[in-house]
């Protein structure tokens, strides 16, 4: 029983969890007054060990906000480079004052070899970062040789920001992707300006995080939950260090000492060691092979445990399920026989390939 470490070929950092902003919807609950961010020696180390270990090929740059980290951003996206890993930034783009000052930054970050530009753009993000920063950034990125920059657009029911008001905010068409058709290995289908994508990528908001404070009625929730009844194959599989120097399962979720889904303190052990170790978990196989919501069901057939009928996304089942300590005790108590429907679900799929 193993998930591969690393499968998808990405590795996400979180690189601070300070930001310039403190939107109403941040997973990471992230805000101008937190302080913890990765030096450029951990990220270093970390691509170092990767590299070494693991077919990665694409390094992902987030937060928080990523380029308070300043000059440790632009050295780390330069070894990336020179290590011949692709490269993105998720940014809110509160740097883009100006057509010249976004224009600055943007040759900087093309000089070190930055591949991808993602820019938050919402009703979240508006109150700290004005709409024409986006409008500066966009037209900034006209030509730059980037890969691909794209508007990223979390919106809930009734929001202002969607992809409708963007396009006709920047005054042009736009393609539109959603989790399930971003445009990665698809270059073919979308049309491309001077070898670049350009797109919006569409996205519900997911009820985690500080977004657990939003009225209900931003969400779009699912009537049966049987339909989040899908494995999650971005445990494991995607990763991330966190500004703690943590390694997490993945993006979805923030993770610093999750008794299940933070994997081990990269201060402390090397990566592969993390890896190994985490690659053989029962309950990281059972979330990657069968589902959260399939662990949470187990726990509610096992226990008088129940958890909400109102779902909004796999990640929200997850959070709920791993940050309950009592839900945890009943998976322990039960390791042996979730292990064998494991081995089980894994050796049908096998037969099934």
């Amino acid at each position: 029983m193993s998930i591969t470490p690393l499968k998808n070929g990405c590795f996400s950092i979180v690189t601070t969890d300070g930001c310039t902003a403190r939107c109403s919807h941040c997973l990471m609950n992230c805000t101008p007054r937190k302080k913890n961010k990765v030096q450029f020696e951990q990220i270093q180390k970390c691509i170092d060990q990767i590299v070494k270990n693991y077919n990665t090929k694409l390094i992902v740059f987030t937060g928080g906000e990523s380029t308070l980290l300043g000059e440790d951003l632009i050295r780390a996206i330069r070894y990336c480079t020179l290590n011949f890993l692709r490269t993105r930034l998720v940014t809110n783009a509160h740097w883009a004052t100006s057509l010249e000052r976004a224009k600055r930054y943007i040759e900087k970050f093309r000089s070190v070899g930055l591949c991808e530009l993602d820019i938050s753009v919402d009703d979240y993000h508006e109150p700290f970062v004005p709409l024409e920063n986006i409008r500066n950034v966009w037209q900034a990125s006209k030509g730059a040789g980037f890969d691909s920059v794209v508007l990223a657009n979390s919106h809930g029911k009734n929001d202002k920001i969607t992809p409708s008001f963007i396009q006709e905010f920047l005054g042009e068409e736009i393609h539109v992707s959603t989790p399930n058709s971003r445009a990665y290995g698809k270059e073919d289908e979308i049309k491309t300006q001077n070898k670049t994508i350009y797109q919006i990528y569409e996205n519900t908001l997911q009820k985690s995080g500080r977004a657990e404070t939003l009225d209900k009625s931003k969400f779009d929730v699912f009537a049966n939950r049987e339909t989040l009844s899908c494995c999650c194959t971005w445990a494991v599989n995607d990763p991330v260090l966190s500004p703690m120097g943590h390694i997490w399962a993945c993006c979805g979720i923030p993770s610093d000492n999750n008794p299940i889904l933070d994997l081990g303190d990269a201060n402390k052990e090397k990566i592969k060691t993390i890896f190994n170790r985490a690659s053989k978990n029962v309950f990281l196989n059972a979330i990657h092979y069968l589902g959260p919501l399939w662990l949470c069901k187990f726990v509610e057939e096992h226990s008088k445990i129940r958890f909400s009928k109102e779902l909004c996304g796999v990640c929200e089942i997850c959070s709920a399920l791993t940050n309950n300590k009592k839900a945890i005790q009943v998976l322990h108590d039960n390791e042996k026989a979730i292990a064998a429907i494991v081995r089980a679900k894994k050796l049908e799929k096998k037969e099934n390939s």
